[in-house]
């Protein structure tokens, strides 16, 4: 497909959400590698703004950084203003900003519980509440969700989190089907462990997955192959048998499977046991 085909494939520009680090700026680069104007949302404002610099330096294509944090409740509109005063229309929505918390859930952190479900479910959903109409009237467009492998099974220490993937997973799924007629394309792309700096922000302790680590451009590029032919993609063949593993399993097993897992990284001191000492 040519640079101008994606372009007039979703009629309007990229927008990225996470696009200053990890895969959200696998994706931008992607994009405007494809001759894809770009949106890119973030918080890190130096990182954003020399991101689109680049771009439109190396791509000849336009971009434009909006920084927001996207767990204020009217990021949404904070967002859609900007891209209405820059005077351009969003084809392509990629809702992959997220974050995690690992640990003992009666320990965490409560601001950060309810910040994982408004930057992972609430500002996903009213992102495409807001450029899905435009899609719609326009006959052609695109949203990307970026769930997760934790999606497809409930995960002890990282309840909340795996949780949200789930929401994200299924809401994608959903539109695929109902947004599919009106010429938008929908998918859910899942990917297990990347090599980004998302695990030590969560404090996630696996350091040997068990479906390896990905690179973002290797997640980004299983998406862009794949959007508009299915509702959802797993990234990583030893990911996707986890996956059908886990299902054929009774849940109970695999949630006692999980906890023996995670508690066996750390033998000296179990996390069941670290949570009881705190009792």
């Amino acid at each position: 497909m040519t640079c101008n085909a994606w372009s007039e494939r979703f009629g309007g520009a990229a927008l990225v959400t996470g696009a200053s680090s990890g895969i959200g700026e696998a994706f931008a680069r992607a994009l405007a590698a494809r001759g894809m104007d770009v949106i890119l949302v973030a918080r890190r404002r130096e990182r954003l703004v020399a991101l689109a610099r680049e771009l439109e330096a190396q791509r000849k294509i336009r971009a434009v950084a909006v920084v927001v944090d996207l767990g204020r409740a009217d990021a949404a509109q904070i967002v859609g203003a900007e891209v209405e005063s820059a005077g351009m229309k969003v084809g392509l929505l990629v809702n992959n900003a997220g974050f995690a918390q690992f640990g003992d859930f009666a320990r965490q952190d409560p601001a950060e519980q309810a910040g994982m479900i408004d930057v992972n479910c609430r500002a996903p959903v009213a992102l495409a509440r807001a450029f899905a109409p435009g899609m719609v009237a326009r006959g052609r467009g695109g949203i990307i969700f970026v769930a997760s492998n934790a999606a497809y099974q409930p995960t002890p220490y990282l309840s909340v989190y795996a949780a949200t993937k789930v929401f994200d997973l299924f809401v994608a799924e959903a539109l695929w089907a109902e947004l599919k007629p009106h010429g938008v394309e929908v998918l859910a792309v899942s990917p297990g462990h990347v090599r980004t700096g998302f695990q030590a922000r969560s404090g996630d302790p696996v350091r040997n997955p068990p479906g390896g680590k990905a690179q973002p451009d290797e997640v980004v590029a299983t998406a862009l192959s794949v959007l508009g032919r299915k509702p959802s993609v797993i990234h990583g063949l030893r990911n996707v048998a986890v996956a059908v593993l886990v299902r054929l399993l009774p849940r109970t097993v695999v949630m006692r499977g999980a906890m023996r897992y995670f508690d066996g990284l750390n033998p000296a001191t179990s996390m069941a046991q670290r949570f009881e000492e705190v009792e």
